[in-house]
């Protein structure tokens, strides 16, 4: 049964479950494929856990090397991965969104507790000790300014 357009999946990164860059050669794919097959086959497995991983993994391997492998199919392959790579651009650019970033307040939120959690307490303290220091220093900046600014005017006015 021939591997049609439908049939290629473009959130799957073949060339990375292969390890080949982007720009391979057939005879690169092709030789990346037998070596990762050599180590995963599922008849080189007793336990029957780690036979139905092995059958996973090759059957992947496989999927990846039969879509590299063929010229036509990698172009369109190759084109999939492009639009979607543009569509996910264009989404992230005019979202908002970026990764790591959510526009959901209650995502941000929850990032932003998770990320607190993981700092020492000692770190949070000095972060909430320079900010009232910061905070006191710009306080007492515009009090001296505004009682030499009023001193000023009554000087004017006497």
């Amino acid at each position: 049964m021939p591997l049609g357009r439908s049939d290629l999946d473009p959130t799957i990164n073949y060339y990375e479950v292969l390890d080949v860059p982007f720009h391979a050669t057939r005879e690169e794919i092709t030789r990346s494929y037998r070596r990762l097959i050599r180590y995963c086959h599922p008849d080189r497995f007793m336990d029957n856990d780690e036979r139905r991983k092995a059958e996973e993994r090759a059957k992947l391997l496989n999927a990846a090397y039969t879509v590299l492998a063929r010229p036509e199919l990698r172009r369109e392959y190759d084109q999939l991965l492009r639009q979607r790579a543009l569509a996910d651009l264009l989404f992230q650019r005019y979202t908002g969104n970026v990764p790591g970033w959510s526009g959901n307040p209650a995502v941000r939120s929850a990032r932003a507790a998770t990320l607190r959690a993981q700092q020492p307490n000692g770190q949070a303290f000095l972060q909430i000790l320079v900010v009232t220091v910061i905070f006191v220093a710009v306080l007492v900046l515009a009090l001296v300014t505004s009682s030499a600014a009023l001193q000023a005017l009554l000087l004017l006015f006497s």
